[in-house]
C-alpha cells in the first residue's frame, strides 16, 4: 500500500479528488499525499460503510469520497446481502477545535457534504485502568467498520491527573477513546493510526480482543484489525460482502 508522492499525487487525480486538495491558505495545511492515497485507498478496498474519524482535514474529505465510491457500488449490486448498518456511507469525525471545524468546512466540496457529520467535543483528562489518557466528552453514537486516528492535538487536552497535565509539550497524545469503545466493535474493525507511537503503543498493550497490529516503521503508520470469527448470520454476510476480495 505505499505510494511515493508522485504516485499517490497520480493515485488522487485520477480518482479526480485532487482538484480538492488546493494546498495552504486560510489557514489549511498542506495535504499530504501520501497518507491520504492510503486512506482513500484502504477505505475503497474495504468497502466501508461506516467510518470514525478523530480529528479533521484533509482526510475527512477523502474519506467522504471513499463513501461515495463505495455507495455507488452498493447501489448498483442486483443482489445484495442482508446487512443491518444504522449509518450507511457516513464518515463522523470528532475534533476539539471550534475554529478548525470552521477551516474544514471551508474545504468540503458540495458534493460530498451529505457524507460528512462532524461533531465538536472538549477532551479531558482521565484514567483507563489506572493509566493516565484523555478522551473526548462527546463522541459519535455510531458502531465504525473503519476507525482513523489523528486527533487529538494534545494543547486541546484539558483537566489534570493528580497534577500532571498535557500543558506539559513533552507529554504525548493519549487517546484512550478506542480502549472504552472495544466491547462493542464488531469483527474485522479495522483501525489506522497517523504517527502517535507512544498513543499507538498504549493501545497494543490495552487492547484486550484479537487484533492483528502492523507497524509501517518508514510511512510511520500503524493498522489494527479485529480478527474474530463473525458473531451470526448478519456480520458474516457483511464481512463477505466488505472483504470478498
Amino acid at each position: 500500500m505505499m505510494m511515493d508522492k508522485k504516485s499517490s499525487r497520480k493515485y488522487l487525480e485520477k480518482n479526480n479528488l485532487l482538484k480538492h486538495l488546493r494546498g495552504a491558505k486560510r489557514g489549511q495545511l498542506e495535504p499530504d499525499y501520501c497518507d491520504l492515497a492510503r486512506l482513500h485507498q484502504l477505505a475503497t478496498k474495504r468497502k466501508v460503510f461506516t467510518v470514525l474519524e478523530f480529528g479533521i482535514g484533509w482526510s475527512t474529505v477523502v474519506l467522504a469520497d471513499t463513501l461515495r465510491i463505495n455507495e455507488e457500488k452498493w447501489n448498483n449490486l442486483s443482489k445484495k446481502n442482508n446487512l443491518r448498518v444504522s449509518n450507511p456511507f457516513k464518515v463522523s469525525s470528532v475534533d476539539s477545535s471550534k475554529k478548525w471545524i470552521s477551516v474544514v468546512k471551508k474545504m468540503i466540496p458540495s458534493e460530498l457534504k451529505k457524507y460528512i457529520e462532524i461533531k465538536y467535543s472538549e477532551v479531558g483528562a482521565g484514567l483507563f485502568n489506572g493509566r493516565i489518557c484523555h478522551f473526548y466528552k462527546n463522541i459519535p453514537d455510531i458502531v465504525p467498520d473503519f476507525i482513523y486516528l489523528d486527533g487529538p492535538d494534545p494543547e486541546d487536552a484539558k483537566g489534570a491527573i493528580r497534577g500532571m497535565t498535557w500543558k506539559n509539550l513533552e507529554r504525548t497524545v493519549m487517546s484512550g477513546d478506542i480502549l472504552s469503545m472495544e466491547p462493542t466493535f464488531l469483527p474485522r474493525t479495522f483501525i489506522i493510526i497517523d504517527g502517535r507511537t507512544n498513543n499507538t503503543r498504549f493501545l497494543k498493550n490495552n487492547l484486550q480482543r484479537k487484533w492483528v497490529i502492523k507497524h509501517d516503521p518508514k510511512e510511520d503508520v500503524t493498522t489494527m484489525e479485529l480478527m474474530e470469527p463473525p458473531l451470526g448470520e448478519i456480520n458474516k454476510e457483511k464481512i463477505s460482502y466488505c472483504l470478498e476480495n
